[in-house]
Parts: C-alpha cells; sequence; structure tokens
C-alpha cells in the first residue's frame, strides 16, 4: 500500500471515529492602525485514543484581500496550517498536551514542535502554559532578508531562523445558570528570536494579549477578540488594537 492510501485510511478512521466531536471557526480581523483586514477558516475534531487521552487535529486557512486595507476584494490565500497532537489528562485538575503545527507559506515552512500544561479548577477556571520551539525553513530561491537587532542583513534563502513563544491561555465558566452560555477566556504571548531577528521597537522579542467573549446559541457561537498588538514594523515602539469577529460551529 502507498504512503498516501495510508494516509488517506488513517485520515478516514479518525474521521470516523470523531464524527460528533468537530468544530468549523470562521473569523475576521481588522487592525486599527494599520487599517487592514485578513480572514480566517480552521476546522478541527477530535477523537479518543484511550480513557485517559485523545487525539486532536485541525486544519486552517487564513486569506485576505490584494488590497490590505479592502474587507474582500480580489481575495487570495495567505499561510496555511496543520495542526496535531495528543491531549493527556493525569488526574481531574492536570493535563499535558504535546503538538506539531506545521505553517506552509511562499517561500517558507515552519516547524512548531509545542508542548502544553493545563489546569482545570473545582470552580470553572481552566488555565495553561505552553511552549512552541519554531523552525522557519526557507526554501533555497527565497527573496529578501530579516534585520538583526544590530542592523546586519540576514539572507533567508535556504537558511532556518529559530525563535521561542510562550503562550498562557484561560478561560472561565461562570456559575450561574442564567449565564452559562456565556464564554469568557484570555490569552497572552510572548516571542524571542534566537537569531537576533527584530520582531517588535527594535528588539529581538516581542508580546500580544486579548480577551475573548463568546455566547453559545445551541451549535453555534459567535464571538469578539480584542487585541493589544504592535504596530506594523519591527522598529515601531507603537502598540494598536485588533478586533476579531468570528463564528464557530460544532457538528
Amino acid at each position: 500500500m502507498t504512503k498516501s492510501k495510508i494516509a488517506l485510511a488513517v485520515v478516514a478512521t479518525i474521521f470516523a471515529g470523531s464524527a460528533c466531536a468537530g468544530q468549523i471557526d470562521y473569523r475576521g480581523e481588522y487592525k486599527h492602525d494599520s487599517k487592514e483586514y485578513q480572514h480566517r477558516v480552521k476546522i478541527g475534531s477530535s477523537v479518543k485514543a484511550t480513557d485517559d487521552a485523545k487525539v486532536y487535529f485541525s486544519v486552517e486557512q487564513k486569506f485576505n484581500s490584494n488590497d490590505k486595507k479592502d474587507f474582500w476584494t480580489e481575495v487570495e490565500r495567505g499561510d496555511s496550517e496543520f495542526d496535531w497532537g495528543v491531549q493527556y489528562s493525569l488526574n481531574k485538575h492536570w493535563y499535558v498536551q504535546p503538538g506539531m503545527p506545521i505553517t506552509f507559506s511562499d517561500e517558507k515552512t515552519t516547524y512548531k514542535p509545542q508542548f502544553r500544561v493545563g489546569y482545570k479548577t473545582s470552580f470553572g477556571l481552566t488555565t495553561a502554559i505552553r511552549y512552541r520551539h519554531e523552525f522557519q525553513t526557507y526554501t533555497s530561491d527565497a527573496s529578501g532578508s530579516s534585520t538583526t537587532v544590530d542592523g546586519e542583513k540576514l539572507v533567508r534563502a535556504g537558511k532556518t531562523f529559530q525563535q521561542g513563544k510562550i503562550t498562557l491561555t484561560g478561560s472561565y465558566k461562570l456559575p450561574q445558570k442564567s449565564l452559562k452560555n456565556l464564554k469568557l477566556s484570555y490569552e497572552a504571548n510572548y516571542n524571542h528570536n534566537y537569531e537576533n531577528v527584530r520582531i517588535e521597537n527594535n528588539n529581538n522579542w516581542g508580546w500580544d494579549a486579548g480577551v475573548i467573549i463568546g455566547y453559545q446559541v445551541d451549535n453555534f457561537q459567535p464571538y469578539i477578540e480584542l487585541w493589544d498588538v504592535k504596530a506594523d514594523g519591527s522598529d515601531n515602539p507603537e502598540r494598536q488594537l485588533r478586533t476579531r469577529l468570528g463564528l464557530k460551529y460544532k457538528f
């Protein structure tokens, strides 16, 4: 049997075992200072592997207008990503979750091995911390260069740049029955480039943080995200608001 047939058989088996555990998620965003739009569609699911472990996987596609200042005109694709991993429950409170997202871009593929540790409280709060190590691998004919903190130009063609990302997430289920469908969560990220490449404000590190508010209506969940993110340019000290509106559907 060829490798492609084996892969198709595995995917078919996973979907067959998790027909009721899927979700599709559309999200549109707007950066208020840059005045740029971007869209993303993500579909994912999970399947129970053992009593204590489940395998999760998802695919996503980003896209935007040719002129990003237009909401939906001459739309073209952006990055695409495949994510998979395993969540293993240590007990009723703690879990660990290794994974391996892979992002495909023009002239670059990024491998993102990661490890998450999570804790579920008895009063509705779930929090987790994750470390992700990125290997940004450029093709031999990739164009352009990256600028270091010292102003040095690093040619990208044929090179692999490494970057680390620490993410703190949390969500809270309100105890009031009247508010049980309200979904509250937060996320904060810290990025550090190990090649000394500038990320923001002439530093090789940067951060962003956001709050997410959603409301469950049957299988649908509309939501809004409000983020504090860096402004355009790796030497720009300014910040900007990024607003996201989305809709999830569980099936």
